[in-house]
């Protein structure tokens, strides 16, 4: 398991991985000023957890590196028009690769305290189930190793020098004048435009729920993500109350989703434990496995009945000129 090194080190210590303050873009008054912020916060969170891991190895500032790529990711969609297509398909590349990479060790982490807790669910099975979750730490293991070695490898460090590089450069040079034309546009009405795009593109991905497979709620639960980036990305330009209601439904359907995509990887889990273990094992597992795909399945019904109630509410909820703070 990754280890955290210097645990004792005062305000410097592992468990303060370095999470982002709130973005202030009230004096952004075009797109590109909005862009260069967002960009240099995106920048810093990845860079100051970044070294921190490197000092460390520690899980918390792992995790922030996972959360600032997948950030970045959104912010440059959000940008894309402003962003030469290069550049673009470039950094969304290696973003994903990283990104991917720590998926792995999250959705462990998530079957590890959630399914595979260390409490075992049939009395008289502890052996068995012991056995279970003894392997599931190796599997874990393995992949916090991979994750470091790539980690602290220098193409992660080359690519945050990168975007640095990019987001301190003259933008307009490389940009057709549809580009330059919306560099200067007003940082305000953009907000609302993308806003209210990714709340109809979100909204178009999962209007028939009860028909969708596990993977597509997962698709559905990308969009869902995109579009709280969104608010957090403009929160500075929106009234609160406004902004609070968007950020409650859309944090509650992540989660309910959160649930049923994790229930979906702990069954692939579970598949490839169960051909791990010992054979004098495997009946007594058989049976644990089945207690507890019986409990996740009845949470399941009940995530999903509590997503599409949010999800209706979604449906109605629209910012607009009226909801954004004085300039």
């Amino acid at each position: 398991m990754v280890t955290e090194k210097r645990a004792d080190a005062g305000n410097d210590r592992p468990e303060d991985a370095y999470k982002l303050p709130p973005l202030d873009l009230r004096d952004a008054t075009t797109v590109e000023a909005a862009a260069r912020l967002i960009f240099k916060e995106c920048s810093v969170h990845l860079r100051t957890n970044f070294e921190r891991f490197v000092a460390y190895e520690d899980e918390p500032s792992l995790m922030q590196i996972r959360i600032g790529m997948r950030r970045t990711r959104v912010a440059m969609r959000v940008f894309r028009q402003i962003i030469h297509p290069e550049v673009l398909k470039n950094f969304s590349r290696e973003y994903k690769y990283f990104g991917r990479l720590l998926g792995e060790a999250r959705d462990m982490d998530v079957f590890l305290r959630g399914i595979l807790s260390e409490d075992c669910p049939l009395d008289g099975q502890e052996d068995a189930y012991e056995e279970l979750r003894h392997h599931a730490l190796i599997m874990r293991e393995k992949e916090y190793k991979l994750i470091a070695v790539e980690i602290r490898g220098g193409r992660f460090a080359m690519q945050l020098e990168n975007f640095d590089n990019w987001r301190k450069e003259d933008w307009s040079k490389r940009l057709g004048r549809t580009g330059q034309k919306i560099l200067n546009a007003s940082a305000r009405e953009f907000a609302l435009e993308v806003i209210e795009d990714g709340r109809q593109e979100m909204l178009s991905q999962g209007a028939s729920i009860e028909e969708l497979s596990t993977q597509e709620l997962h698709k559905v639960r990308k969009f869902i993500k995109r579009s709280r980036y969104h608010l957090r990305f403009f929160a500075s330009l929106i009234a609160a109350e406004k902004r609070h209601q968007g950020y409650d439904i859309l944090v509650k359907m992540q989660d309910s989703l959160g649930h049923v995509n994790d229930v979906k990887e702990a069954l692939r889990l579970m598949g490839i434990l169960g051909g791990e273990v010992r054979a004098d094992h495997i009946a007594n597992i058989l049976l644990l496995i089945a207690e507890k795909i019986s409990v996740a399945g009845e949470e399941v019904q009940q995530h999903l009945s509590e997503f599409t109630t949010h999800w209706h509410h979604y449906e109605e909820f629209v910012i607009t000129q009226d909801d954004l703070l004085p300039s």
